[in-house]
């Protein structure tokens, strides 16, 4: 296949989202995940709340190094906000981000293909649910694990040298990208195929392995979305310095809403594509 249609087929899968952005009902799902990330963040940026403190401590203090008493002073809550609210949007993910994906993949199916999209309803993402947690569970942990294991079988080689680091952290993230590629197809492939766990997987092999360049760029565009924030907490301790504590709330705030965006356009590409296929 040439570059220039494979390039089609990016910008096709890409324009039929962006094409519909303004259709508020394919955001629903979305939105509401963004308010329960909201809220997530509001309860840690209340952490030193008794009512709050009582149930958070106990896993904060989970991450080690005495961090919920950090945690709990200022500016410490802030230079700490960003790593636990990672991880509690990592855990809200594996019970609810398979569920959105699979309602919002419905949606985009019925304004895509109508004739096709009234043997669906919204409560199927529903009643597939558990289906959906376990796959989008097994894929975080694949890509955790890659993120934990990786910095450590490479520790020595890199230790005392930032430029090694640096371009480490560059191709991390690249090979992260890369093998979330092969794994972009499924969620989706389950809800409008009708797939089971492994036959979600294996259409997703099968695309990734037939288009391997085309899914590493299906899975780029909207990382590269998610630069600006992920940049910006890397350096929080500059931002709570030479800035304002506060600032970084903030910053979170807008994550949240990039991280609706992103995955309005994934999903609405990848269900394009998969429907392009079909």
């Amino acid at each position: 296949m040439s570059f220039i249609l494979k390039l089609n087929w990016l910008l096709s899968a890409y324009l039929a989202p962006l094409k519909n952005i303004f259709r508020w009902k394919l955001w629903g799902p979305f939105f509401i995940y963004g308010i329960l990330q909201l809220i997530l963040l509001l309860v840690l940026k209340s952490y030193v709340y008794p009512f709050t403190y009582m149930f958070l401590s106990p896993l904060v203090a989970l991450l080690g190094q005495g961090r919920e008493i950090y945690f709990s002073h200022y500016p410490g809550l802030y230079i700490l906000l960003p790593e636990i609210f990672q991880w509690g949007k990592l855990l809200l993910g594996i019970v609810a981000e398979g569920l959105i994906a699979g309602m919002t993949a419905i949606l985009f199916l019925k304004v895509y293909v109508p004739s096709k999209g009234k043997a669906f309803q919204t409560s199927e993402a529903v009643s597939r649910w558990p289906s959906l947690l376990i796959l989008w569970g097994a894929i975080t942990i694949i890509l955790l694990l890659i993120n934990w294991v990786l910095p450590s079988l490479f520790s020595s080689f890199l230790a005392g040298s930032p430029r090694r680091i640096a371009l480490f952290e560059i191709l991390l993230r690249l090979f992260t990208v890369f093998v979330y590629g092969i794994f972009i197809y499924a969620l989706p492939a389950m809800i409008i195929f009708r797939k089971s766990i492994w036959g979600a997987l294996q259409t997703s092999f099968g695309f990734f392995a037939k288009y391997p360049i085309f899914s590493f760029f299906l899975a780029l565009l909207p990382y590269l979305l998610s630069l600006p924030v992920s940049y910006s907490m890397a350096e929080v301790d500059t931002i709570v310095e030479k800035f304002t504590p506060e600032l970084v709330f903030y910053i979170l705030m807008a994550g949240i809403a990039i991280d609706m965006l992103i995955n309005f356009l994934t999903t609405g590409a990848v269900v394009k594509f998969l429907l392009d296929q079909e």
